[in-house]
């Protein structure tokens, strides 16, 4: 369908105060873009503002950032060690602390048992860490990569191959992850020398001509872009998975179910301004840049706009959710059954609609 609206994600700045009380500004709406609109880097007043637009994807991703940074060097650590089976570096270390959780074998072959369905038909998979909304901290549904590899670290990407299973994390975590992965994964120990990427090993491990699938809602457009540019060098192709997430498929009916906690006012004597003047300024800046959309997928910029906070992440007053502004209307995404009648009534007033979690995809594409 053509896009109508353009719908693009614009870096505010220069915002008159606005009392927030949270460390978020109004000035940053979303830093990923649920939509789907790719936008280069910040254009002056006179440039257009979108370099360029992305197709739109059927399954839009709040694509931001990924597990493609460059390879950093580092004088601390063993440099000799570049990239040994978890089991290894548990002899080198003396460890017998660590026996792999059952049934981690019967997902990674599972998960490649997927691999060859014809709809997926991929060679390589890549976990990231975030949810859909890029957060930090997550509710335990979207935990893939720890369920898939075993590792409860906050940080890390593994990449599952037909022949090979390799996991990255950062310095605070190499001793954690040896005792956490089993047999079956290498871990790769981000920052040592040495140490390839996720695409350098991708590129080095696949033949030519090889297909790497992602989820698009786990990465930002930016790092999808990179991703695709890097592996092209070896003639591989990026393949957007949209309609499932492969650890979600294996995860079956143990997966546990997405949070459903009540959403609550933010009173207007802790936030500050209400919610009409700070739509009202988003507007404006929509209207300045020749805009018509903006679709914001940040939980705390989706709580702060609105006046709203939830409890569907630990220690994190947010809720899941999309906003979608318009000039003269503004969506709200959520499962209705943590909308309250004096939410409902709060979001009335401000002139916010509400439709459903899942229809942000129908209503974005549209």
């Amino acid at each position: 369908s053509s896009l109508r609206s353009l719908i693009s994600l614009y870096s505010l700045h220069a915002v008159p105060t606005l009392a927030a009380p949270m460390a978020i500004e109004a000035a940053r709406l979303s830093p990923s873009l649920a939509a789907a609109a790719f936008l280069g880097r910040r254009s002056p007043p006179t440039a257009p503002l979108l370099r360029r637009l992305c197709l739109l994807l059927p399954r839009r991703s709040l694509l931001a950032s990924a597990s493609t940074s460059s390879s950093r060097a580092s004088s601390g650590g063993d440099d000799r060690v570049v990239a040994l089976s978890s089991s290894e570096l548990r002899k080198r270390r003396g460890s017998t602390s660590s026996t792999p959780t059952p049934g981690e074998d019967d997902k990674l072959r599972s998960l490649r048992r997927l691999f060859a369905r014809p709809d997926i038909a991929i060679d390589a998979y890549i976990v990231p860490s975030q949810d859909a909304h890029q957060s930090e901290f997550i509710a335990e549904c979207f935990m893939r990569r720890a369920y898939l590899t075993g590792f409860t670290g906050s940080a890390g990407t593994a990449v599952v191959t037909k022949n090979n299973a390799a996991f990255w994390t950062d310095g605070r975590y190499f001793l954690q992850a040896e005792k956490e992965l089993s047999h079956d994964w290498t871990l790769m120990r981000s920052g040592n020398h040495g140490v390839p990427t996720t695409i350098e090993w991708l590129n080095d491990v696949l033949p030519s001509g090889s297909r790497v699938g992602i989820d698009p809602f786990l990465f930002s457009s930016d790092a999808a872009e990179e991703l695709k540019a890097a592996i092209s060098d070896k003639n591989h192709e990026l393949i957007l998975i949209r309609d499932f997430n492969l650890v979600d498929e294996i995860w079956g009916e143990s997966r546990p179910a997405p949070p459903n906690e009540p959403t609550r006012v933010h009173a207007i004597k802790y936030a500050g301004v209400d919610v009409a003047s700070k739509l009202s300024f988003v507007r404006s800046q929509l209207d300045e840049n020749g805009c018509d959309t903006v679709v914001i997928s940040m939980l705390d910029e989706v709580a702060w706009l609105l006046n709203m906070r939830g409890s569907d992440v630990p220690h994190s007053p947010v809720f899941y959710s999309y906003l979608t502004v318009e000039m003269s209307t503004a969506t709200l995404f959520v499962d209705s059954n943590k909308v309250s009648e004096e939410v409902l009534e709060h979001l009335k007033k401000a002139g916010v609609k509400l439709k459903s979690y899942e229809a942000i995809l129908f209503d974005v594409e549209r």
